[in-house]
């Protein structure tokens, strides 16, 4: 049944690294369509463990087999067939790290059964994906609700995302209805260019696959993958719990179900974000009350000035932290959790004090500040680290919300202020001389290509123009904890936290390719040599070292165009 075809697999990617491959049927002959072919199968059964067998066996031909997560097509009607279930259990009992994807779920309507199938094998090892997720099937809706770990979107969902604001929101809401109210996480399928990926990016984590990362590979290609816990389920957040808790209020029937209802809420909410009252005699007063002020929060916390306030604190120059009265962490901004390299927020005051005994420093001030009478107090405090002695200035403020104090908490860095370059907003290369390189692993020196004659031929305004687009365009393709340095002229460094220089360099090519493509498209040539280095032995060897490999591939690179 399968001599006629093969598999190739193709990969997909979290955070910049592998994390599975689809096994892809390809015909032999170009005549042949795979997606009428399997269609046609009646017996899909003998067919999809015929697909698993070969499958599993092509992998186990490969010398990292046991470290390269499979995902595998099947039809969900396989799943209510008793044998096949049979067979599937002896073999995942032996052969681990493989995804089942249920397609042709337009044909099976028993839920209970197949629910009870995928039981049986989760608990052999195998994990599950829905596929086809908004293709337009009439049970989809019904299906998302199996305990699958994986719902995969469609190609069609995505592919008008970066020409319609519209396709772009529908995908948004569908992956919060996905991720945030279910619980599961995501496979996104067809990606083609880096505007499709950049908007996919906003909406948090999901698994990427597509012709923009790569073509489907033959099975001597593949490398060991991404080690995911798929298993773990987050925390519901506490947006999502308040609001099925609001939910439920609403939903009483009658003044006792409504009051057990008010307490649920305000057990899940600790600090009264809501603002129940203490003493409320009237329930349905309450409860509209209660609504009101949910609906206001919701409406201010899209508001400009919520906004602004919420960037403000989370993308500020200071590690900015909030405790309550007890020292518990309810919020440190991002800068706070880098410098710690941890999230403070729900872990045990006593916990944190024993991994940072300095900590109880801080919570005396606090102490200081809560049983006083000011509500602001400054200090100069001292922490000591590996690298020697580092000093803050920090600013306390109490505050009180419905008869609860809190302390807002500002720590600023005392080593004097990192230039910012004019021209492109970069920082310039004082921050190299800096404490924060040290959060960084490897570090590119760039080089521009092609700038040169731009700049003779256009003048100095137009080259400065390219300059302050070629570091925006650059920016974009960052994360957050990537760094941009202008070194000089056309110069530029990047620093990076990846611990492997194929990784970096690989996503160096990506970015080169976008650049070239963006400058391209307005009748400009414009690209870059690069050399890599580690910081291992310091910023003064990486910068001779990347410097002296940036030279060499742009020499290969001239070469190459003769």
């Amino acid at each position: 049944m399968l001599s006629k075809f093969t598999f190739h697999y193709q990969p997909r990617y979290i955070n910049g690294e592998i994390s599975s491959y689809e096994a892809l049927l390809c015909a032999a002959e170009q005549s042949i369509n795979i997606q009428n072919y399997v269609n046609a199968v009646e017996d899909t059964v003998n067919f999809d463990l015929m697909v698993i067998r070969q499958v599993l066996e092509q992998r186990g031909v490969n010398h990292c087999a046991s470290k390269i997560r499979i995902a595998i097509n099947i039809s969900i009607n396989s799943l209510i067939n008793f044998e096949f279930i049979k067979q599937c259990k002896e073999i995942f009992a032996v052969e681990k790290n493989v995804i089942l994807e249920l397609t042709n779920h337009d044909k099976c309507h028993d839920f209970r059964q197949i629910q009870a199938a995928i039981a049986e094998l989760k608990a052999v090892g195998v994990n599950f994906a829905l596929d086809d997720y908004g293709k337009g099937y009439i049970n989809s809706e019904m299906l998302i609700h199996l305990d699958v770990d994986y719902i995969k979107l469609d190609r069609k969902l995505i592919e008008n995302i970066d020409q319609s604001y519209v396709a772009y929101s529908l995908v948004r809401t569908t992956y919060e209805k996905i991720a945030k109210v279910l619980g599961k996480r995501i496979i996104v399928e067809g990606i083609e260019t880096f505007e499709q990926l950049n908007l996919l990016k906003q909406f948090g984590e999901m698994e990427y696959q597509g012709f923009y990362f790569s073509k489907p590979l033959h099975v001597d290609k593949l490398q060991p993958t991404k080690s995911l816990s798929v298993n773990e389920k987050g925390q519901k957040s506490l947006c999502l719990a308040l609001d099925q808790a609001i939910y439920e209020l609403n939903r009483s029937k009658s003044p006792l179900e409504a009051r057990a209802a008010i307490e649920k809420l305000t057990q899940i909410d600790h600090y009264n974000i809501i603002g129940v009252s203490p003493n409320s005699f009237d329930v349905y007063a309450e409860q509209q009350r209660i609504n009101e002020n949910y609906k206001q929060i919701l409406e201010n916390c899209n508001s400009a000035p919520s906004l602004l306030m919420s960037s403000l604190i989370s993308t500020c120059d200071a590690f900015v932290i909030i405790r309550d009265n007890n020292g518990n962490a309810i919020y440190n901004n991002q800068k706070h959790i880098d410098y710690l390299n941890m999230d403070l927020v729900d872990v045990p005051v006593d916990e944190v004090c024993r991994i940072f005994p300095d900590y109880r420093t801080c919570l005396a001030l606090d102490q200081e500040l809560l049983n006083g009478n000011s509500c602001f107090i400054t200090s100069n405090e001292t922490v000591e680290t590996d690298n020697g002695s580092q000093f803050f200035q920090t600013y306390r403020q109490k505050l009180t919300h419905f008869g609860q104090d809190f302390v807002i908490c500002s720590v600023y860095e005392d080593n004097g202020n990192i230039s910012i370059d004019n021209l492109t907003g970069c920082f310039q290369k004082d921050y190299l001389e800096s404490s924060y390189v040290k959060h960084s692993q490897q570090l590119v020196f760039i080089d521009l290509d092609g700038f040169k004659p731009i700049n003779d031929s256009y003048g100095h305004s137009k080259g400065d123009e390219v300059l302050r687009d070629f570091a925006y365009t650059l920016k974009t393709m960052l994360r957050a904890n990537d760094v941009m340095i202008r070194f000089g002229g056309d110069e530029f460094i990047l620093l990076f936290d990846s611990l492997y220089v194929d990784v970096v360099s690989k996503r160096m090519e990506k970015i080169r390719t976008s650049i070239e493509e963006y400058f391209s498209a307005q009748e400009l040539y414009l690209s870059f040599s690069y050399g890599i280095s580690t910081l291992d032995d310091g910023v003064k060897a990486a910068l001779n070292i990347a410097d002296q490999n940036m030279y060499e591939q742009k020499h290969i690179r001239k070469l190459a165009k003769q």
